[in-house]
């Protein structure tokens, strides 16, 4: 019997010296967090608000999705690293795509992290809710790509 399609999802969170992996599995109506070998079921419409509870206790972190506007680029000030309080990565697998989204949040701004072909980085102010928007979106894009592959299959 052909295993049922998953999406799996690894939220991993810094919060000063405490580092926390969750992996989420998800497959039809129903989900799964694992962590630590601890397993909670939850149906996969709560998904962004099972994620939410998991992230840093920062308003900018948390923040519902809205589809924001991009605050205007700009540069880190010099004090960045020391203003720095958590860290956020979410990595989305579906079959052979690998999705990855970091993010570095100060105590009232958000900021994407996003590496570059040639091995720099970049880092930009994000919006409110980037996270929740960029999980929703990764999610359903590769919902799209298990459908995609199971009408090529049926037909």
């Amino acid at each position: 019997m052909e295993q049922e399609p998953a999406i799996a999802v690894r939220l991993v969170t810094t919060v000063g010296e405490t580092t926390r992996r969750v992996d989420v599995a998800i497959a039809g109506e129903e989900s799964v967090a694992v962590e630590d070998g601890v397993v909670t079921a939850f149906p996969t419409a709560r998904l962004w608000p099972v994620v939410r509870e998991l992230l840093p206790l920062l308003p900018h972190v948390q923040a519902d999705p809205a589809g924001r506007l991009l605050p205007e680029p700009r540069e880190p000030g010099p004090d960045f690293v020391e203003q720095c309080r958590a860290f956020v990565a979410v990595t989305t697998v579906v079959d052979e795509s690998v999705t990855v989204r970091s993010w570095l949040a100060t105590d009232d701004e958000l900021w994407s992290v996003t590496p570059q072909p040639d091995g720099s980085t970049v880092v930009r102010p994000a919006a409110e809710g980037a996270v929740a928007d960029l999980l929703v979106w990764d999610v359903t894009a590769a919902l799209e790509a298990l459908l995609h592959r199971f009408d090529r299959k049926a037909s």
